[in-house]
This record gives C-alpha cells, sequence and structure tokens, in this order.
C-alpha cells in the first residue's frame, strides 16, 4: 500500500478534485435562457420514476412479506444482491472510479462497473462527475446535494436533510444531459475535455479527463440501461431456477429486485444527508461530514465519512481499530490476491495531523 501526502485535500490527478477546486462548477450558471431546475410535469415525472415506482416496489415487498412471510431464499435474493450491487457502488463507483484510490484488474473494473450499475444511480460516469463535484466544493457554493449549504435553523435544516435524501437531483440539470454529451464524442474525447462550453454538463465532464479517455470503460458505461435491467433480471432468474415455477421468480424479482433496489437506493442517499448531518467528527476535514458507525456498517464503509473527507484518496477509512470497514477489507483480500495493488492509504503522520484529539 502507498501512503499518502499528508495534504489529501489538495488536488490531484487520481483524487476527486480533477475538477480546479477554484472553480466551483456553480449550479446555479447555466447559459441564458437555459431552465436552471426541472418544473411543473417533468419534475413530477422524474419524481415518481426515481422515487416513486422504488418506493411502490418496497411496498409490494411489504404485501408480499404480510401475506406470505419471507423464505430464506427471499431472504437470501435480497441480502445478495444488496451487497453485490452496494459493493459495486462503494468499491467501484466510489473508491475507484471517482477516486482512483487503488488499482485493478480490466475484468475487475468492468464487474465493479456492471455492479454499480445495477443499483440504478447513473452510470459510473455520471456517479463519478457527480461525486468528485461534491468534494470539490463539500457544503459549499457547487456541492450538488449538501444539506447544509444556505440553511438557518431548525426548520430550514430539517427541509435540507429531506431534500439532500430524496430531491437533490431535481435541481442538476446536467443529470438528465451527460449520458448524451457522452455519447457524442465517444470518438472525440479530447474535443470534449477541450470545450469552453460553460453548461453544467460539460462542466461535470471536464472533471473525468481518466475516465474518458479510456474506450473500453466509457463503450461499457454507455450500456447502463442494461445493467440496471440486469439488476432485475437476476434474482428473478435464479428465483425461478431454484424453485422451478414462475412464483419464485415473481418472488425473486420483488425481493432481490424490487426491495433491494429501493433499499440501495435510500442508504446511498442517506450518506448526503445523515453522513453531514448525525454523528461524529474525530478528523479535520473543511466541510461538515460526519461518522456514523450505522451508515458505515450499511455502506461497507462509506459511512466513516469524516474520515473519508479527510483523507479522499485513501482506499481504506478504517482509522481507528474499532471502525470496521468492509470495503477495505474487500480491498485487502484482493490485494493479497494479486487483484488490487496500489492501495493508497494515510501515513501515521498525516492522521495525526488531522486528528482533533
Amino acid at each position: 500500500m502507498s501512503a499518502l501526502p499528508s495534504l489529501p485535500d489538495a488536488p490531484s490527478a487520481h483524487g476527486p478534485t480533477s475538477a480546479p477546486a477554484e472553480s466551483p462548477l456553480a449550479l446555479s450558471s447555466e447559459p441564458a435562457g437555459t431552465p436552471e431546475r426541472l418544473s411543473g410535469p417533468r419534475r413530477a415525472l422524474v419524481l415518481f420514476v426515481v422515487q416513486g415506482l422504488p418506493l411502490l416496489g418496497f411496498c409490494a415487498g411489504v404485501w408480499l412479506f404480510l401475506r406470505e412471510g419471507l423464505s430464506g431464499l427471499d431472504l437470501g435474493l435480497l441480502v445478495g444482491m444488496y451487497l453485490l450491487t452496494m459493493i459495486g457502488i462503494e468499491v467501484g463507483f466510489h473508491r475507484y472510479f471517482a477516486h482512483r484510490t487503488f488499482e485493478t484488474t480490466r475484468p475487475l473494473r468492468a464487474l465493479f462497473l456492471i455492479l454499480g450499475s445495477m443499483a440504478g444511480q447513473g452510470s459510473a460516469l455520471l456517479w463519478s462527475a457527480v461525486h468528485r463535484v461534491h468534494h470539490a466544493n463539500t457544503d459549499q457554493p457547487g456541492d450538488p446535494h449538501s444539506p447544509l449549504l444556505g440553511r438557518r435553523g431548525a426548520w430550514d435544516g430539517l427541509c435540507g436533510f429531506f431534500w439532500a435524501q430524496f430531491l437533490w437531483y431535481l435541481d442538476v440539470p446536467a443529470i438528465g444531459r451527460f449520458g448524451r454529451l457522452v455519447e457524442r464524442h465517444r470518438a472525440s474525447p479530447a474535443d470534449l475535455l477541450a470545450s469552453t462550453e460553460d453548461d453544467q454538463a460539460h462542466r461535470f465532464a471536464r472533471t473525468l479527463p481518466d475516465l474518458l479517455r479510456d474506450e473500453p470503460l466509457v463503450r461499457l458505461n454507455q450500456r447502463y440501461g442494461t445493467w440496471v435491467l440486469l439488476g432485475f433480471a437476476l434474482p428473478t432468474l435464479v428465483g425461478g431456477l431454484v424453485t422451478g415455477s414462475w412464483a419464485g421468480a415473481l418472488r425473486g424479482l420483488v425481493w432481490g429486485g424490487l426491495v433491494r433496489y429501493y433499499v440501495v437506493q435510500q442508504v446511498t442517499f442517506a450518506i448526503n444527508s445523515v453522513g453531514h448531518t448525525v454523528g461524529s467528527r474525530s478528523l479535520n476535514s473543511r466541510d461538515d461530514s460526519r461518522n456514523n458507525v450505522v451508515m458505515a456498517l450499511l455502506t461497507l464503509g462509506a459511512g466513516w465519512h469524516n474520515n473519508h473527507h479527510a483523507f479522499p484518496g485513501s482506499a481504506r477509512v478504517d482509522f481507528r481499530w474499532w471502525q470496521v470497514d468492509l470495503g477495505g477489507l474487500l480491498l485487502r483480500l484482493l490485494a493479497r490476491l494479486g487483484l488490487a495493488w496500489d492501495l493508497r492509504v494515510p501515513s501515521p503522520e498525516a492522521l495525526a495531523a488531522r486528528s482533533d484529539r
């Protein structure tokens, strides 16, 4: 493992601040005449698709549980698909694609991309761009989903919490345009990176010079819809094959697909809300990130959010003996197997310099 420098918040070619910190990537600088936020029927439609449909799927699981209970296969599909997609998000999208905290083989990179895409939170490139912008402007103007920005008082704080959990993406117009922009420039990523266009989608793209130049990665990324469907097809297929019935296939879809999708979505979004409002701070960082042990267990390590923001380029976030980082344990196992290398970690001196104690 390689040690991180003592100033981990500084811009780095491998870190979250590929977009220069002095360019705040503000969300309010769309070209004149361009609507900044979705409004009216489009806003309601996006909200229904992103939050309403998954909630209906979750309610279907609750109804099925009250009616027929939960079998061992149901639980296995729910937990198994949860772990696979959360590994894709936390280890793949977050620690590899967004922060490049380690290196791995091309097949594993592809697997991480597919597993993370199955979570349905946006493609690997879009997820990474939003996250790099978040780190460049954490809890400051330009942060896409800070629950604290511009919030004063208890009521505003509560509204900010729920906005960061459920609604923030409605105010980020680049999300709907990013995939088409990348597709238009697949053959010429250099032109996209060199573009002086100042809309939000172009600014997001300019945070990804390392990823956009990786043509096989971009090709897999642009099949995002296929991977989302795969996340529902796999548990449906397993449920059907194990039980030999259409009823088993349907239960697989409900528990490993619909319920899993909703739970993974809400747990991941809670890093935006809970991760900046509820918990402790043991390391100095330039934001209000918090460590939360419950969130750390649910997210395979991302809940050690203060640790992560103090050292965003670290492949591990378990900086105390009692902190459990399941994503970091997986990376150490992959390193022992020769499937991951160059795991970046902070030096003891860097940790001491950032410690509040």
